[in-house]
C-alpha cells in the first residue's frame, strides 16, 4: 500500500510523539503509574494532529488520513514508546 504525503507526515508524526511520550516518561513528566498510561498521550497527541492538519487543509477532520495510516502511525508510535522506555505502562 502506498500512502500519500500527507499521510507519511501523519506516520512520522507518530513516530516522533512516541519519542516525546517515552521522553516524558523518563524525565518523570508522566508518571508509569498513572491514571493514563503513556500510549494514551501518544493516541490523544496523534488525535490532536489530525484535527489540526483537518482544519489547516480546510478538510474534515477524520478525512485527510486512512485507518491503516493511522493504524502504522500509533503501532510505531507505541512500538518507540516501549523501546525507549522498556515498558508499556
Amino acid at each position: 500500500m502506498r500512502f500519500s504525503r500527507p499521510e507519511q507526515f501523519f506516520i512520522a508524526a507518530g513516530i516522533g510523539l512516541g519519542a516525546l511520550a517515552s521522553l516524558a516518561v523518563n524525565t518523570g513528566w508522566i508518571a508509569k503509574g498513572g491514571s493514563f498510561p503513556p500510549f494514551v498521550y501518544v493516541l490523544l497527541a496523534l488525535a490532536l494532529v489530525e484535527v489540526i492538519a483537518g482544519f489547516a487543509t480546510k478538510q474534515p477532520p477524520g478525512t485527510l488520513f486512512s485507518m491503516p495510516a493511522r493504524i502504522l502511525a500509533f503501532a510505531l508510535g507505541v512500538g518507540v514508546l516501549i523501546v525507549l522506555t522498556g515498558s508499556l505502562a
